[in-house]
């Protein structure tokens, strides 16, 4: 029985007491997280081999299993919790991922499943916790990418070849297919036909509230019916609005103002009904008088950044931001139909403008700066 205990002593503790612990970084969509781990002997078979790393505080627990084709890493790729439960399967085929990539919570379900092609999303992805899916091309999003908001309401956004995105940013193709072929949204308008005069616009990045704001506003069927039936009184006046919409874009066209500006919260504290995001009536009503002063007593403050991304400065339709207040953004659509005199705009002047026609959105974010939810007013707008 000593004999047994002094072997164990010699031959396997110093192994443990003495191996390597590696950190690996596994990427988890576009979120990293690091590992510490111990890898165990190569287990070669033929020309195959597999590795295996267990953690640096638990080698009783498998980490990490790797597949080898003499030296290129080939076949299913794993990743587990602490807890034993399966984390993540990928396949590799010559050191890339090469087909179905899957991610899951400690309890087993699917959260996120896609294809990758040469280290690439291509293909059908599908994101459960954003209630998103859609498809990527060559790591575009292209097409349109069907979403659902906790409060159970459906929006559609459509990507044509030339744009894309990641999970939270927009990213826009030049047409050109020079070097800086695929820049920042941030250093790009959404819209091509936008002259970019560097000297008026802010080289401050611009908050990704209001960048997903826009991106919603700007590519969503939805709000292109409520403009219609809000600025019109009878449907044979709808026609008259298309001038607003690039149908062969799948485009609203409008201004953003340069400015934030004190919305306040009527009408949506004032609407008869209650209002359908249950998520922004629960916030609202939690504490009226809190929120109602938020949107209110603010000042009206440049926010050059915000117009870069116009999808057409000359428009009439103008959308004004309010500032965000607890992961939420109100946005009046206003409608201004200039004299012949008017040189340039003043911004605050026209919203100030008493008589001036609004149409108010008011858009709750996730935690990552997502479009949750979205209350339209409901009230006709005068």
């Amino acid at each position: 029985m000593f004999l047994k205990f002094l072997l164990f002593s010699i031959f396997v503790i110093p192994q443990f007491l003495f191996s390597q612990i590696v950190e690996e970084k596994i990427q988890i969509d576009t979120n990293f997280i690091t590992y510490k781990v111990i890898y165990k002997d190569t287990l070669v078979k033929g020309v195959f081999s597999k590795r295996v790393a267990v953690f640096a505080n638990d080698t009783s627990t498998i980490a990490i299993e790797k597949n080898y084709t003499y030296s290129s890493q080939n076949g299913f790729y794993k990743v587990y919790y602490p807890t034993g439960k399966l984390m993540l399967s990928t396949i590799y085929g010559y050191n890339m991922k090469n087909g179905d990539w899957s991610y899951y919570n400690e309890n087993g379900t699917l959260l996120i499943k896609g294809i990758y092609k040469d280290d690439i999303k291509h293909g059908y992805w599908a994101y459960r916790f954003l209630k998103c899916y859609g498809r990527y091309k060559k790591g575009k999003k292209v097409g349109n990418w069907k979403c659902r908001n906790t409060d159970g309401g459906k929006y559609i956004t459509k990507y044509p070849s030339m744009y894309f995105s990641g999970i939270t940013d927009l990213f826009k193709t030049n047409k050109n297919n020079t070097k800086e072929a695929n820049l920042p949204i941030e250093k790009q308008p959404i819209n091509n036909d936008f002259p970019q005069n560097q000297d008026s616009i802010s080289d401050a990045k611009i908050d990704t509230f209001y960048l997903s704001a826009i991106t919603y506003l700007a590519r969503n069927y939805y709000i292109r019916n409520r403009i219609k039936i809000q600025f019109t009184e009878k449907k044979k006046e709808r026609k008259a609005y298309d001038k607003y919409f690039d149908y062969s874009k799948d485009l609203f066209l409008f201004d953003i103002a340069p400015i934030t500006v004190p919305t306040g919260l009527a009408p949506f504290l004032t609407e008869k009904e209650p209002l359908k995001s249950s998520k922004i009536d629960s916030l609202l009503h939690s504490n009226p008088e809190k929120y109602k002063q938020a949107f209110s007593d603010t000042d009206i403050v440049a926010n050059n950044s915000i117009r870069a991304y116009s999808t057409s400065p000359t428009s009439n339709m103008i959308l004004y931001f309010s500032e965000v207040i607890d992961n939420m953004v109100r946005v009046d659509i206003v409608e201004h139909i200039a004299n012949s005199n008017e040189k340039e705009r003043n911004y605050e002047a026209i919203y100030r403008n008493p008589t001036i026609r609004k149409y108010a959105l008011l858009i709750h974010f996730n935690n990552l700066k997502d479009v949750e939810s979205v209350e339209y007013q409901q009230q006709k707008v005068n």
